[in-house]
C-alpha cells in the first residue's frame, strides 16, 4: 500500500510533561477521536517517518481520526536525549495534553498506538493515564521488555503480532494477551518485525482493530 498521508498535515511543536520541546505531525480529523502514534527505538533509526508508523497513521486518518505522530526526545527536531523508555512516557503524556488543548471539549476518545519500542512506551502510558480509552500495540518486542503492567490498563486493547518477529517469540506474545483481564483484539500476521513487504496486511489489520475498538462494548 503506497503511503499517502493527508495534505492537511502540519508540523507542530509541543511540550512533554517534563517541559522538553517535541516536534510532531498533526492532521485534523474528527475532533472527538484522536490518536497519538509512537515510533520505534530512537537508537535504531526510529522516528515519526518510520514506514510502519506512517502506515498505521494513514489508516487512522482514513477512519476519520485526528492523528498526532511525533518524534520522541532526542529524535529529529525534538529536544532532549534518549530516556530508556521510562522518560519517553512524559513525551506521550505531553502529546495527549497537546491534543486536549487543540481539540478542546470535543475530545472524548484518545487512542495511543505504538510500534515496537513505541508500543512499550505507549502501553506504559495506557496503563497509567486514564485519558487513554484505547491502546493499539504493533509488534511488541517482548524478548526485551516486560509488559506485565498492561494488566493494569482499563482501556480497550488491540495487539498485532508478527509470526516471524525476531524480537518477540510467539509464546511470549500469546502469554501476554492471555494474561490480560479483559479480552483484547488480537491478530498475528505472517511477517517479520519490520513488516517487510507486508504493509498492506498490516494496514488491513489496523482497519479491523479500529472497527473493533469503535464497536460499542
Amino acid at each position: 500500500m503506497p503511503i499517502r498521508l493527508s495534505r492537511n498535515a502540519a508540523l507542530v511543536h509541543f511540550a512533554s510533561s517534563d517541559k522538553l520541546q517535541l516536534e510532531g505531525r498533526l492532521t485534523r480529523g474528527n475532533d472527538e477521536r484522536a490518536v497519538v502514534l509512537c515510533h520505534p527505538h530512537p537508537l535504531h533509526g526510529g522516528s515519526m517517518l518510520t514506514p510502519v508508523i506512517m502506515t498505521v497513521e494513514q489508516v487512522f486518518q482514513e477512519a476519520g481520526y485526528t492523528t498526532l505522530a511525533f518524534n520522541f526526545r532526542g529524535v529529529g527536531g525534538s529536544d532532549g536525549t534518549y530516556g530508556e523508555g521510562l522518560a519517553e512516557v512524559a513525551d506521550v503524556t505531553g502529546a495527549l495534553t497537546y491534543l486536549e488543548t487543540v481539540l478542546g471539549d470535543s475530545a472524548k476518545r484518545f487512542t495511543v498506538a505504538g510500534y515496537s519500542f513505541g508500543s512499550f512506551v505507549g502501553a506504559m502510558t495506557a496503563a497509567t493515564d486514564r485519558r487513554v480509552r484505547c491502546y493499539l500495540g504493533v509488534a511488541p518486542p517482548l524478548n526485551h521488555y516486560d509488559y506485565g503492567f498492561l494488566r493494569q490498563a482499563i482501556c480497550r486493547t488491540a495487539l498485532i503480532g508478527a509470526s516471524r518477529d525476531e524480537l518477540c517469540e510467539p509464546s511470549r506474545f500469546e502469554a501476554l494477551y492471555l494474561s490480560l483481564p479483559a479480552t483484547p483484539w488480537v491478530r498475528v500476521l505472517d511477517a517479520d518485525h519490520l513488516f517487510t513487504k507486508t504493509l498492506d496486511d498490516l494496514a488491513q489489520a489496523c482497519r479491523d482493530a479500529i472497527a473493533w475498538v469503535n464497536t460499542p462494548a
